[in-house]
């Protein structure tokens, strides 16, 4: 089989790429921006290039984004255009957004797959405390309609999550395959520095937003702390919002610029009173490298995880393939992932006495509860390690591959 992955960066599609290169199980090349290809072509194989277009300072706000996708897409065209010179192709399997394969459709004898992974964010979710702003909402019909429009004019479309699947409406449930993504996480020992004796608990997402949990994860500790004050509290993410709309609050509830807190982040400790530093029960990770960020997770003895809104956020699979015993709300994918009492425990995302109870339940004992730890490790390698993956994105990819012929 021989296949070819379209996006704008390594993103998704890096470790499947290389597993299945490695493994002779298909010929695989990965099509990517020019940046991108030049940074890592001595390090993966079968990259190939293509440009990105010059962004247009004239573009019309709301179509902004689909007009540079647009663009990309053409660039794309070209580049494959440009492969099928040197190699034939099976199939082509394209990121929604960053390989946007508008122009693609209709224009080669090959099968097309779309992964993405939420229709839009109107479908994905926020925290209604902070409401999406009406200039965000006309740029997410756009982004929905590109979603609606792949999922009829791919050959099938992969998402992350049977919840993510649940997002698009039930006449397109039949084109979509939920298959989250595969790892090769490596463990190695911890070089985090934390306070000798000291019971430390974990938040960690990628962007410190009420809709990932950050404002309820500080909740839950201000609790805890009031029955065990000797616990310390770590979160690890950039304060910089992606997915949702706590920035647009800010600007409105503190117009003038000077009086606003840089970030939600600061905004939810200014609020509740908590400073950090020495002395302090609650410390920041700065979002940085991978092997920084793998050291702050191997070194926490617990982490909370009370997402509000998400189709697969990759940052739980870390914690599962570090064998973390794990709190986690009920909510959108997670029990796809954690089963209660067997590879982590699940709390109602606003129920607050019983995030507490289970808490300190493992504080008081985290023996008692390594059997978490050890399911979580096993359970993960079982269901998300690449090696696995991999045979169920090939049987999608066949299946991709026979509905073309059907057609033809």
């Amino acid at each position: 089989m021989r296949v070819l992955f379209v996006h704008e960066g390594l993103g998704q599609f890096q470790t499947l790429h290389e597993h299945l290169n490695a493994e002779g199980l298909a010929h695989s090349w990965f099509l990517c921006s020019t940046g991108v290809y030049n940074a890592n072509k001595d390090r993966i194989p079968n990259l190939v290039p293509f440009a990105l277009a010059e962004e247009n300072p004239k573009s019309y706000f709301y179509t902004k984004n689909l007009e540079a996708r647009m663009q990309r897409s053409f660039l794309i065209k070209q580049a494959v255009n440009e492969l099928l010179k040197k190699t034939g192709i099976d199939l082509i399997v394209a990121h929604g957004s960053g390989g946007f394969p508008l122009q693609l459709f209709d224009e080669f004898d090959i099968p097309i797959i779309t992964y993405i992974e939420f229709p839009s964010f109107g479908h994905h979710g926020h925290d209604p405390k902070y409401p999406q702003p009406d200039y965000a909402t006309y740029r997410d019909k756009v982004f929905e309609m590109t979603s609606y429009h792949q999922a009829l004019k791919s050959e099938l479309v992969i998402v992350p999550s049977a919840y993510a699947k649940s997002m698009f409406p039930s006449c397109l449930h039949e084109r979509i395959h939920p298959q989250m993504e595969g790892f090769n996480i490596t463990r190695k020992p911890s070089t985090f520095v934390k306070e000798e004796g000291v019971f430390h608990i974990g938040f960690s997402a990628r962007d410190l937003s009420s809709a990932k949990g950050f404002e309820q994860f500080v909740m839950i500790a201000k609790e805890i702390l009031k029955v065990r004050p000797q616990v310390r509290f770590v979160f690890c993410g950039s304060p910089k919002v992606l997915y949702s709309y706590e920035e647009a609050f800010l600007q409105q509830a503190f117009p003038a610029a000077e009086s606003r807190p840089e970030s939600f982040m600061q905004y939810v400790l200014q609020r509740e009173g908590i400073t950090l530093g020495e002395g302090s029960s609650f410390q920041h990770v700065k979002f940085a490298g991978y092997d920084e960020f793998a050291s702050y997770v191997e070194a926490m003895d617990m982490f909370l995880y009370p997402l509000q809104f998400g189709s697969a956020n990759w940052g739980l699979f870390e914690l599962l393939f570090r064998g973390k015993k794990i709190i986690a709300s009920d909510r959108c994918f997670v029990p796809e992932v954690i089963r209660h009492g067997y590879n982590g425990l699940l709390c109602k995302y606003d129920d607050m006495a019983s995030w507490v109870r289970n808490a300190t339940d493992i504080i008081d004992a985290p023996q008692d509860f390594d059997h978490l730890s050890a399911n979580a490790l096993a359970d993960a390698h079982e269901r998300f390690s690449v090696s696995s993956v991999a045979r169920r994105y090939l049987a999608i990819f066949e299946t991709a591959i026979h509905q073309h012929k059907l057609r033809k």
